[in-house]
């Protein structure tokens, strides 16, 4: 299967795949950079479009999505029920909405559509549609911060690998994980690269800090990695 990848910022991307394309986190706009929306509004054009959101923080989630997909074929959303609670304004009033809650599974227009509970807000994503399979995380991460005592950093390490291991267990085609660099872990993202075992790795969470990416470790003979430059990058895999 031919798929390619754009780069938009931060955690978001789209996917483009055989006959549906998937917009992923689309952030607030004090969060974006120059030309994003019409970056995203070309991608989409004339498109069957689903939009994950993973939760409802403002580097994920623009106030304005029906603006944003409004040159798409149709839309569709699939977004966790935090949003629907603490930011109802940022629901899309476009096409048919799926509110998920965490660790649950949805059939939606004839995707298979899992979540697990994120560490952060929210939920993390497993999907599977006409035959591909991806990992979305959000803001599920391996978050140990500078002075975290060492339950709590034993605590987090256990429960990311364990949602990394139903990650591999789904077999996911493509994954999409946190890589902050602000952490000395960048919040488990050559972790999540190794476990998922996917064909095609996407780090993110860069707020738009990318030239660490060139230095992205994976196992040999491991996944692919997309490492963009810069907002508007794309590549193209098979998988």
């Amino acid at each position: 299967m031919h798929i390619a990848i754009t780069y938009i910022h931060h955690n978001s991307f789209v996917l483009d795949a055989p006959g549906r394309t998937y917009l992923f986190d689309y952030p607030g706009d004090a969060h974006l950079p120059p030309g994003a929306a019409d970056m995203v509004r070309r991608a989409v054009d004339g498109r069957d479009l689903v939009v994950f959101i993973s939760h409802g923080h403002e580097d994920h989630l623009n106030e304005n999505m029906d603006a944003v997909t409004a040159e798409a074929a149709s839309v569709r959303t699939v977004l966790s029920d935090d949003v629907t609670e603490l930011r109802p304004e940022a629901v899309p009033t476009r096409g048919e909405v799926l509110v998920v809650e965490p660790d649950e599974r949805y059939s939606f227009d004839a995707m298979d559509v899992r979540t697990l509970a994120s560490n952060d807000l929210g939920v993390a994503y497993l999907v599977e549609d006409r035959g591909l399979r991806f990992y979305y995380g959000g803001d599920l991460a391996e978050w140990i911060w500078p002075g975290a005592q060492a339950r709590e950093a034993e605590f987090t390490r256990t429960f990311f690998r364990a949602a990394m291991e139903r990650a591999r267990e789904f077999r996911p085609h493509v994954a999409f994980s946190n890589t902050d660099p602000r952490l000395a872990n960048r919040a488990g993202g050559e972790t999540a690269c190794r476990m998922a075992g996917a064909r095609v790795f996407v780090p993110m969470h860069t707020f738009g800090d990318t030239a660490f990416l060139a230095d992205f470790e994976a196992r040999p003979g491991g996944s692919r990695i997309f490492r963009y430059e810069r907002p508007g990058n794309r590549a193209e895999f098979e998988v």
